[in-house]
């Protein structure tokens, strides 16, 4: 393996990736993902975080073969940022993409991209279901991009601007999405219902000792369910994991008192995917199929998702990594292993 440095690595793809739009192309013949969420600058910067940097430009001149690039989207109208009448007019509006991330690209010129994220995360934060959740993701992969140098470079604080402006486009709460969902597959369970719900006991029990642990153990309820997602539907709830994984990344750099609205929000929208896409109920949960805590299986695991390339293979993956070095519990590789055979790869 070639040593190709992280931040190298990160600005070869954003730079490969500088003239995308936020959806998916027509990509390689009888893809039918079109319009939905570029996944690229996510996948590469977990592709390059696992220590696969000299992967990262054959994976992104793949991806856009194998998906698809949409065009850039046009500017509507600028967004005054400090109008709260001029931006909550805009959230939730796909037709504004171009508008948010000018508006995003300005702010964080102008007061650095942690002031940003910090003044909009109590805006945007109720809809963290944006895009299925890629609004909060693509923000906390550009955010740890960022994070993990001295001076991010142009390209890197452009990507923050571009998670940001996709999650305030995308804006969604749970309780849409849940009609939306179940009217889509004529079903609705009760899974992550609340107050009389209990899912996530054990989660809502630390909320008062640490909100990061009471995360990180929703990931891992979350986890566990994802067991019982059928082969047919594979990508929706894996956001159950790679969600919460997202928001630990972006909790320490968030004042402590959003911490438990953040909380409540993934909480909403674990809930709302798992009730959609995860059969059976909050105690049925099935055994997993290999021991998440075996070091060989996590090797496996990591393995199969980088040469099956799937972009939510590696994301998965790289998650339950991190997780797992926070929070050893084997439910966060135990659902990788799960999903990496169900998008079609074998980690033995």
């Amino acid at each position: 393996m070639a040593d190709v440095p992280y931040e190298t690595a990160v600005n070869e793809a954003l730079e490969r990736l500088a003239h995308a739009g936020f959806f998916l192309g027509a990509g390689g013949p009888g893809n039918q993902l079109r319009g939905f969420a570029l996944h690229a600058p996510m996948g590469a910067e977990a592709l390059a975080a696992l220590g696969h940097g000299d992967l990262v430009p054959g994976w992104v001149d793949g991806y856009a073969v194998r998906r698809g690039f949409g065009a850039p989207p046009d500017p509507f109208a600028p967004i005054d940022g400090d109008d709260p009448a001029s931006w909550r007019e805009a959230l939730g509006r796909t037709r504004r993409l171009a508008d948010w991330a000018a508006l995003f690209r300005r702010q964080i010129d102008d007061t650095g991209w942690h002031a940003t994220l910090v003044a909009w995360w109590p805006r945007l934060a109720p809809g963290m279901m944006a895009g299925l959740t890629h609004g909060l993701i693509r923000t906390a992969h550009a955010v740890r991009s960022a994070s993990a140098v001295a001076e991010p470079t142009p390209l890197q604080l452009h990507e923050i601007a571009n998670g940001l402006a996709f999650w305030a486009a995308m804006y969604q709460l749970p309780s849409s999405a849940m009609a939306r969902g179940a009217r889509a597959i004529g079903t609705v369970r009760t899974l992550g219902r609340r107050p009389a719900d209990k899912l996530f006991a054990d989660a809502d029990a630390l909320i008062g000792r640490s909100v990061d642990a009471a995360v990180a153990e929703l990931g891992a309820v979350s986890a566990a369910h994802y067991l019982k997602v059928p082969g047919r539907v594979p990508v929706p709830a894996i956001h159950t994991v790679t969600a919460p994984a997202a928001l630990r990344l972006m909790l320490p750099l968030l004042p402590p008192e959003l911490g438990p609205r953040s909380y409540e929000a993934i909480r909403d929208v674990c809930g709302t995917l798992l009730n959609l896409f995860a059969a059976g109920g909050p105690d049925d949960v099935p055994e997993p199929a290999v021991d998440g805590a075996d070091p060989a299986v996590q090797r496996r695991v990591l393995d199969a998702a980088v040469e099956l390339g799937d972009e939510h293979g590696i994301k998965i993956a790289e998650a339950a990594r991190r997780e797992f070095a926070d929070h050893p519990d084997p439910r966060y590789f135990a659902a990788a292993h799960h999903a990496v055979t169900l998008l079609g790869g074998s980690p033995g």
